[in-house]
């Protein structure tokens, strides 16, 4: 009964003070939300709020306690929000009383959180981090600081706070702490391949010449080693770059042995490697060795053959294969050269003959008539030489490629050299097509007939006849000797005015034998005058009237060729006078013609003819 008299006592105190509260303002505007629950009691305001006052900045940092550490310490954005904590204005971007749900954080300027500037937290996002979304570095795993995952005033689950800006923070040590925790010292933001601060040459074994070329894993060992990253990426080896590989166990560090398992068998040539080679290659000898005089042996080196690797001549080892045909030295160089019963008088004791024995076996010579031991293409046979031939290079032929004439021998993949060069047939119809179709097998004079090459009708003649090697356009042909002769108009025109294709056969050749001799049977003309001089008596071919100089060059006397004479008057008449023209479309008319007067003349009423 006390208990209840007591509990009644207070809230009568408070009904009596209510109008109080409310005169000083201390009503709640609203409820706060799902973080500050606990908080959402009207006798709690002043633990946010200073009396009479708005939100309290200094009492905010007694609850977050982390966040007023960084800001003592002047680091993150909060440092620099609250210019370095003398302007504790939390409300400017965290408003409350405005339900449970309401999201407490209001980013700077009204922007969303992924257009905030990050360089005002202290660490601009460059590289590869500029593309990244908030939530991929901003996660509960990622928070490293201690003092942040200790505060029970901080959200860790959502909180931007307590993230580490070192790179091992976020990231699987892919050196497994051998090569330091200074990833910057050798990588960049942009990738983690490759490494552009790293410089080898800063190391006990800078690289040179082939070594600067190699994979990292080509020299350091890899190992099998499970590690997690703090945001839970895996990886389950690693290359060990404080270990190299060795191919001898007896090897000093960072000597050649160390990596490379010596070609020479002889325990005499054992030792170091390097008076005799460099780094840029095994058989790029230093010039201490290059000095060496190759023609005490009987073979100087020169042209093509010093350029050449020692591995081309001198085999890897005692055991491998020689070719039947030659006997070289091995790579073993303590043995006696005189044992090696070395053959190298001739190409071909070394060289495969491209030629298939074409040239050698029909000359007698060796390679080096043709070629010199610089190269081996270009050749030194020149047209000159070509001359000494059965087939002499003149005219077009001169600048001819050799390729169009001696292709590659069946088989043969371009640039081995492997070419035809011994041609048994010479005729032009060898390499060439007959563009007349055979069409002068019988009649150019002296022309002898022979099988044909391909093409045509299956007789064709040399071309020569007609052709010369300078050009095939340049013709010598004398169209007298012909049934044919050219005269007058005839010897000016282009030959392709008369021979031309058949027609509806436009690849056909051009006809140049079988045709007609006259005006009108080779179909060059037509008549224009309608065959009315075909009956007669003293023939109708054109060339009774007209000659070959031109058209309007006439041979006809109406006195000697005409059936009708004119004397008298009818001399001086104009031909248009009596011969008109006739029918649609319109030509002339020479015959027959009316002989009568009356045919032509007009008679008067007294029956008088009238002139």
């Amino acid at each position: 009964m006390r208990a209840a008299r007591a509990g009644l006592t207070v809230a009568l105190a408070l009904l009596l003070r209510a109008p109080a509260l409310r005169a000083q303002g201390l009503v709640s505007p609203g409820p706060l939300s799902a973080a500050h629950a606990r908080y959402d009691d009207i006798t709690r305001c002043l633990a946010c709020h200073d009396a009479g006052r708005e939100l309290s900045g200094r009492k905010c940092l007694l609850c977050h306690a982390s966040l007023a550490a960084a800001i003592r310490a002047d680091q993150g954005y909060h440092a620099v929000a609250t210019k370095h904590g003398t302007e504790l204005a939390c409300r400017t971007c965290h408003s409350e009383h405005n339900g449970r749900p309401y999201r407490l954080v209001r980013w700077p300027n009204a922007q969303p959180r992924e257009r905030f500037d990050h360089k005002q937290a202290g660490y601009p996002l460059e590289g590869a981090h500029a593309r990244l979304r908030c939530d991929q570095c901003h996660r509960q795993e990622l928070v490293a600081v201690a003092a942040v995952r200790a505060d029970t005033s901080v959200s860790v689950r959502r909180t931007f706070l307590g993230l580490s800006t070192t790179c091992a923070a976020c990231h699987l040590d892919e050196h497994r702490g051998a090569a330091g925790r200074q990833c910057l010292d050798c990588h960049d933001l942009t990738a983690w391949k490759p490494a552009p601060k790293f410089d080898h040459a800063r190391t006990r074994f800078p690289l040179t010449g082939r070594h600067a070329e190699l994979r990292c894993s080509q020299c350091h060992v890899e190992r099998r080693a499970l590690a997690v990253a703090p945001s839970g990426e895996t990886d389950s080896s690693y290359v060990d770059f404080r270990a190299a590989r060795t191919a001898s166990r007896t090897a000093t560090e960072n000597s050649c042995a160390s990596c490379h398992a010596s070609p020479h068998r002889e325990a005499g040539r054992s030792g170091r490697c390097e008076p005799c080679h460099t780094t840029r290659s095994w058989f790029d000898l230093p010039d201490s060795v290059r000095r060496f005089d190759h023609s005490t042996i009987g073979f100087p080196l020169r042209g093509a053959h010093a350029d050449a690797r020692c591995e081309s001549c001198h085999l890897a080892g005692a055991d491998d294969p020689l070719p039947a045909r030659v006997a070289l030295v091995r790579a073993n160089f303590v043995r006696p050269f005189a044992r090696q019963k070395m053959q190298f008088a001739r190409c071909d004791q070394c060289h495969a003959d491209v030629h298939a024995g074409q040239i050698a076996a029909a000359a007698g010579r060796d390679c080096d008539a043709c070629h010199t031991e610089t190269r081996f293409a270009p050749t030194r046979f020149t047209l000159a030489m070509h001359d000494s031939t059965g087939f002499p290079l003149g005219g077009a032929h001169a600048a001819t490629p050799c390729s169009a004439c001696h292709p590659l021998l069946p088989g043969a993949r371009p640039g081995s050299g492997a070419i035809r060069f011994r041609q048994p047939d010479h005729r032009c119809l060898a390499c060439h097509q007959d563009p007349h179709g055979g069409q002068f097998a019988r009649h150019v004079p002296g022309a002898r007939i022979v099988a044909a090459a391909g093409g045509g009708n299956g007789r064709t003649t040399t071309c020569d006849g007609c052709h010369d090697v300078d050009t095939w356009t340049s013709v010598t042909f004398d169209h007298d000797s012909t049934r044919y002769p050219l005269r007058g108009a005839h010897r000016r025109l282009a030959c392709g005015r008369c021979h031309t294709r058949p027609a509806g056969q436009p690849t056909a050749p051009a006809r140049f034998t079988g045709l007609g001799t006259t005006c009108a049977a080779a179909g060059c003309h037509e008549d224009p005058h309608r065959g009315q001089f075909a009956a007669r008596a003293r023939g109708g071919a054109c060339t009774t009237c007209h000659s070959e100089a031109a058209w309007s060059s006439l041979r006809f006397d109406h006195q000697r060729d005409a059936d009708w004479p004119l004397d008298g008057a009818h001399r001086t008449v104009r031909c248009a006078e009596c011969h008109k023209p006739q029918g649609s479309p319109p030509f002339v008319q020479y015959r027959p013609l009316p002989h009568r007067c009356e045919d032509c003349h007009a008679t008067g009423t007294e029956g008088r003819v009238r002139t």
